[in-house]
């Protein structure tokens, strides 16, 4: 057997860890006192965890080549922290909260010990012939790259013949040094995979934002990489993975120079950092976890490495590895020896990457060219710039479960998809972070929130701030429109200042502000700018708070501050308008109060984005905005009482209209009125039946058009009944080898059996409409036509045939069927079924009735002149 032979060097570290213990396990004999521990880091760490992985691969030979003395000696403190995640309510069991695992809470940097001596045995000789089929450099920056007697001997060698692949893990600066020179030479670049962080990047004179959205932080990466001078060394690399910590990775594959190929795998739901940010402690060791990923991703799939590495499994294990270590710490804090968990890493590094929690998307090449319209929603739509009802039906039924191919962003009890609002929000969430944790707090913190009525102005910030300072956190609302007097805002003020004292950071929302004509804007800007109000002569200091101003009047930021005038505008009715309007505004201290303001939100609420129509000034629907479908899923289960997992229960018809309705007339106000009666009064499920009288319905939305698209599908529904009939016939051909009792003409079933029938051509429409089409009345159908309608159900077959199941086990339990207990088969006499589980739980088998009965709708329809069309 030819064994593939990996070399692994780099700088070596020896880490010394010092585990402070805990008083809570301290005592006499309880052995878990303070302690000092060696163990090897850097290069040695990363040999030692792929040796580990490849330990049972007769086939593969990891050598190592360090130095002979050791120079770098790094310090850190480790302390027992809780095992869970702060604001992650799966991990909070009584059994989790008890637990702690070893973290670091204080790094003190490296040393120099010159009397340390390496105890590595597995040195390789600088031979020029020595042959690897792979090469690990792990350049710390910690003076490996500039000592070229410790290099392979195959880098210094002239003209050498070797060409392995090679995988560089390089920190800050990265792409310089000697190590770098000499590998952009002699064509080593061809087979190069670089490996490094955005966070290294951004220590370069580069503009790589992050924390705001994943489309941002890709985007500035890419044009980066292309334009600026300072990271053209990146081009030179076949491969490069850039990752954003533990939540996402860029692989930029340079293998065709001219058609490159750009692939970010990410957690939807969460940011940089967001996800690791909620862990008490750091680790060290990830970046080494996630370079392994890749290296033993490659060796497994050696076979084919030179065509098509296997870099995307590596990186999906790499960042799952990078989160195991987050979580397992270096072990549970009990009498065993702390350390590096080489045989849990080991088995993430080695996972099915199908139960990865991240996605992978393909970046498009216009991300780069325009940066200001590319997002990965984008991609969802099956019809160009056409509302995403189709993944708003899946997020109403499934909830954020089902967002796995674009991020989403969540706040509280408050989630967002568009990117827009959610850079909009992260920017609010870093400004209250950074006042709460940095500012001395002489002056409020002070910011805008614009939107139209009922859009949920107030709901969105507080949310951000219970999520940043606790549910407790104190919020005072004072509604400016109902004050008469000035006088009155001294009194909110200390009723703030009260809430201080105490010790609070509170939340002072000042609603309606922009009311009467801007009138209270006088009052508002020497607390906002001194930290302090007059009362008579006596001046208070208000201390560190939060002021929120909700406008009233303005659904814009932009509609409230109008701009000022331009002197070159042409049109001189304009400029005139301008002008006038800008003056007043500034009469009124508008531009005053503006400057105060640290940031601002415009919140967009679940009615569709208007824009104005130069040639009629008026307002109509923009057409780019296609999430507003997914708003109003997001809003309709969090008005249900679904703010995490579950099944949505709501009348298919009911869930059309509250998506396609036109508008909500007083925005997230009229569609959580309309829940609130759809639900009867008593929760449970959201029935037409439930609606009230149309006189209440017209105060929300347009009645007539409300009505049309619950019943949208009625006429379909009228002919169900006969196409029973034909769908008992497909259920027997497609069940021909398998026993079952009810093979017999379709007259003489048993009336829940013929119900089972007409249930499966009732629930088409509704399993249709989670890919957006539609039925409707047409007895023929082109061939194109229903082609193009074939290919798009077959490319959407798992979701269709998961969606046709679970009606069917609906149906099924309506009509008093259970599933089948541990030892017990199916038995139609007791109604008893064996396929009445997830379908992700069916075999093979059962999974393709599924599909089969999905594939066969366009025929199904057919019988009864009807046809599939893309909805409108």
């Amino acid at each position: 057997m030819t064994k593939r032979k990996i070399l692994i060097t780099g700088d070596t570290i020896i880490d010394h860890h010092i585990y402070k213990g805990d008083i809570a396990y301290s005592g006499v004999g309880s052995g878990i006192g303070t302690q000092i521990i060696k163990a090897k880091g850097g290069a040695s760490l990363l040999r030692e965890l792929v040796c580990h992985v490849c330990k049972s691969e007769e086939s593969i030979e990891v050598q190592f080549q360090g130095e002979s003395r050791i120079i770098n000696n790094a310090y850190a403190i480790w302390s027992p922290c809780p095992s869970y995640r702060k604001n992650d309510p799966d991990h909070k069991s009584d059994s989790d909260r008890k637990e702690k695992r070893w973290r670091v809470t204080e790094l003190l940097g490296y040393g120099s010990n010159p009397d340390t001596t390496s105890k590595d045995d597995n040195k390789v000789a600088n031979d020029p012939s020595s042959s690897w089929d792979m090469v690990v450099f792990d350049d710390g920056a910690l003076g490996y790259r500039g000592k070229r007697k410790s290099w392979p001997g195959f880098l210094l060698a002239e003209n050498s013949q070797i060409k392995p692949w090679i995988v560089v893990k390089m920190s800050h600066p990265v792409g310089q040094g000697d190590l770098w020179t000499k590998l952009g030479s002699g064509n080593l670049h061809e087979k190069m995979i670089l490996v490094v962080s955005a966070d290294d990047l951004r220590r370069d004179e580069v503009m790589i934002t992050g924390g705001r959205s994943w489309e941002q932080t890709v985007q500035d990466l890419l044009v980066e990489i292309e334009r600026n001078s300072h990271l053209s060394y990146l081009k030179q690399c076949r491969h490069v993975i850039v990752h954003s910590r533990s939540e996402g990775a860029l692989w930029i594959d340079n293998s065709n120079s001219e058609k490159k190929k750009y692939n970010f795998f990410f957690d939807p739901g969460s940011l940089e950092g967001d996800w690791e940010k909620d862990f008490i402690g750091r680790v060290l060791g990830s970046t080494t976890c996630f370079t392994a990923g890749i290296v033993c991703a490659l060796l497994k799939n050696y076979s084919t490495i030179d065509s098509a590495p296997d870099i995307g499994k590596g990186i999906l294990n790499g960042l799952s590895a990078m989160r195991a270590l987050l979580q397992e710490g270096y072990g549970i804090v009990n009498n065993k020896k702390p350390g590096f968990p080489f045989s849990e890493i080991s088995e993430v590094l080695t996972a099915d990457v199908r139960k990865s929690e991240f996605s992978n998307v393909v970046i498009p090449t216009t991300s780069v060219e325009n940066k200001d319209s590319w997002s990965f929603v984008e991609k969802l739509s099956l019809q160009d710039k056409r509302p995403l009802y189709e993944k708003a039906r899946q997020v109403a039924y499934e909830g954020t479960d089902v967002l796995k191919e674009i991020p989403f962003g969540r706040f509280g009890a408050l989630y967002t998809v568009d990117r827009s609002e959610l850079e909009s929000f992260n920017g609010i969430r870093q400004l209250i972070n950074n006042y709460v944790n940095f500012d001395k707090g002489k002056k409020p913190l002070s910011l805008g929130v614009f939107g139209p009525p009922g859009s949920g102005k107030s709901f969105g910030i507080i949310e951000i701030v219970k999520g940043i300072l606790g549910e407790d956190t104190p919020v005072l609302e004072f509604n400016l429109s109902q004050f008469d007097r000035h006088e009155m805002i001294i009194g909110g003020l200390h009723q703030a200042r009260d809430m201080v004292l105490k010790g609070n950071i509170p939340v002072v929302f000042w609603d309606e502000f922009d009311s009467e004509k801007l009138r209270w804007l006088q009052y508002l800007l020497a607390p906002m700018q001194d930290g302090a109000f007059l009362e008579g002569q006596i001046s208070h200091p208000i201390g560190k708070c939060i002021f929120v101003f909700a406008g009233g009047t303005s659904s814009t930021m932009e509609a409230f501050s109008p701009p000022k005038p331009d002197e070159n505008e042409e049109d001189q009715d304009k400029a005139k308008e301008t002008k006038k309007a800008y003056t007043d505004f500034k009469n009124k201290k508008g531009p005053d109060f503006v400057s105060r303001l640290r940031g601002y939100l415009n919140v967009l609420g679940p009615n569709q984005k208007q824009r104005l129509n130069p040639e009629t000034g008026e307002s109509e629907p923009d057409p780019t905005d296609t999430c507003f479908p997914i708003r109003r899923a997001l809003l309709l289960r969090v008005m249900s009482g679904l703010k995490g997992k579950g099944t949505l229960n709501i009348d298919s018809g009911l869930l059309n209209a509250f998506l396609k309705i036109r508008e909500f007339k007083h925005g997230a106000r009229s569609l959580e009125t309309i829940i609130n009666l759809s639900a009867g009064g008593g929760g449970g499920r959201l029935m037409r039946s439930n609606l009230p009288p149309r006189e209440q319905i017209s105060l929300h939305v347009n009645y007539g058009d409300f009505l049309d698209l619950i019943q949208q599908d009625m006429e379909f529904q009228a002919v169900c009944e006969d196409l029973a009939r034909y769908i008992h016939g497909f259920y027997l051909k497609l069940t021909i080898a398998d026993p079952i009792m009810y093979r017999m003409e379709y007259d003489k079933l048993p009336s829940d059996i013929k119900d089972d029938n007409a249930a499966a051509a009732r629930r088409i429409t509704k399993v249709l409409s989670l890919i957006s089409m539609q039925v409707v009345k047409q007895p023929e159908v082109k061939a194109k036509e229903a082609e193009n309608i074939a290919g798009v159900i077959e490319a959407n077959l798992e979701l269709l045939a998961k969606a046709e199941h679970n009606g069917w086990m609906e149906q099924k339990l309506k009509n008093g069927w259970r599933p089948t207990n541990q030892g017990e088969e199916r038995d139609d006499m007791q109604k008893i079924h064996n396929c009445m589980v997830p379908y992700s739980e069916l075999c093979g088998k059962d999974k393709d009735k599924d599909r089969d009965s999905v594939r066969n709708y366009p025929e199904i329809v057919a019988r009864a002149g009807y046809i599939i069309v893309y909805e409108e």
